[in-house]
């Protein structure tokens, strides 16, 4: 049994090299006769499966992707040819949903909204969308749902119209690239939308670029009274118009879901996958491969409150992730120096997003971190702050989880 892996898979050959014999290859020089007798492939969302890099598979019976999304995956050609295939749905949904929670913050802090009043508008409620909402609902933050398909669907949580969604406060986008179909997301976020927004909102764009029209975007943040605008993705990638830097608040390069654990998972999810192709047993651990982090120290200003303050919050979180860090290093990057030459041309723009995903810096969820309390805390605070991960210590004892 055979096995062909993009060796950008954290821990890909650590994961699978008991299973079969592995064979690795960079994705910017595989060629299609590298997939002859190969039975299983795993991949990135930089190798792009299509029927011409398929040509000579003439085993292959197995293709996998360690990404959340698989718009690189071309799987009307692999049903046709009767290949299975699989993805790491929801590895990062923790993640992104965290860089949302870091958004919110900076937000609160510099008085942009109040926590205690918003209601948060969640356009797609997948995996992604579901970590948001779980996130929200433990810090008492008012939330509403949209998603179509699943409202479709049967699923029984509550959901909300776009409409609706467009009087929220924040609205946050958490929806698949889909192009067509009576679902499509391209260009969801239209004109006709993004009039009804106004400058005591904001808009939050994590999940892909193509799903807000960017030039009816560009025209709304150079009018009046244009919503708070953060933007991780963007049309183009990586080709983008950082015209839209002038504007918005944040901007990152498609780094939201770009956790250790995130990328870990997504290789433990996919090593999982094949395990069950195979009919091995699953013997390896997400916990077998991520390093111990240093604990937090932290005072808080209401230890004993019966809720967690939304400033106390602030200051434990934003220990942990910081957006407004990886802002500064994607402007420092993509935006010409003051008294340079003027601004980069598209091929620089694109191979330096490129590099800022691929050098992206290390980066821990919430559940990587202890937390040494200086004082005791209320059973309330405690309960909140392990819900959204941490482990909790006073004077060197872990407080019941």
């Amino acid at each position: 049994m055979k096995i062909l892996l993009e060796d950008t898979i954290p821990f890909g050959s650590d994961y699978l090299n008991d299973l079969a014999e592995v064979t690795t290859y960079a994705w910017q020089s595989l060629q299609p006769e590298m997939l002859s007798d190969i039975d299983i492939l795993a991949l990135r969302s930089t190798t792009k499966v299509t029927p011409q890099l398929l040509q000579y598979a003439n085993k292959l019976k197995f293709v996998t992707t360690a990404t959340a999304g698989t718009n690189h995956l071309d799987k009307t050609f692999l049903d046709s040819a009767g290949i299975k295939h699989s993805s790491a749905a929801g590895c990062n949904a923790v993640a992104v949903a965290e860089y949302v929670l870091s958004v919110l913050l900076h937000a609160h802090k510099n008085q942009k909204i109040s926590l205690a009043d918003v209601t948060v508008g969640i356009v797609g409620a997948g995996n992604v969308g579901s970590a948001l909402s779980a996130i929200l609902k433990t810090l008492n933050i008012n939330y509403k749902l949209c998603d179509p398909p699943l409202a479709k669907s049967g699923d029984s949580r509550d959901f909300v119209s776009m409409g609706e969604i467009a009087q929220c406060d924040v609205i946050s986008l958490h929806v698949p690239f889909i192009k067509s179909g009576p679902f499509a997301t391209e260009t969801l976020i239209d004109n006709a939308f993004l009039e009804q927004l106004n400058a005591n909102q904001l808009l939050i764009n994590a999940c892909r670029g193509e799903v807000i029209d960017e030039n009816a975007l560009v025209t709304m943040l150079n009018g009046n009274n244009a919503p708070t605008v953060v933007l991780d993705v963007f049309d183009n990638e990586p080709n983008i118009n950082t015209a839209l830097f002038e504007h918005a608040w944040f901007v990152t390069p498609h780094i939201a879901g770009h956790s250790v654990e995130g990328k870990v998972r997504g290789t433990q999810m996919i090593y999982e996958q094949i395990c069950e192709v195979l009919g091995k047993p699953v013997e390896k651990r997400l916990s077998d491969f991520l390093s111990p982090t240093q604990p937090i120290k932290i005072t808080l200003k209401q230890p004993q409150a019966r809720s967690l303050s939304y400033d106390d919050l602030a200051t434990i979180f934003l220990k942990v992730y910081d957006v407004a860090i990886d802002d500064a290093k994607t402007r420092e990057t993509l935006l010409p120096k003051k008294g340079g030459s003027g601004k980069l041309s598209e091929a620089d723009v694109g191979d330096r997003f490129a590099q800022l995903r691929k050098q992206y810096r290390i980066r821990r969820e919430c559940s990587a971190y202890t937390l040494h309390t200086t004082q005791e805390v209320s059973t309330q605070v405690a309960q909140t702050l392990r819900q959204l991960g941490f482990t909790i210590k006073h004077a060197d004892k872990i407080l019941e989880q």
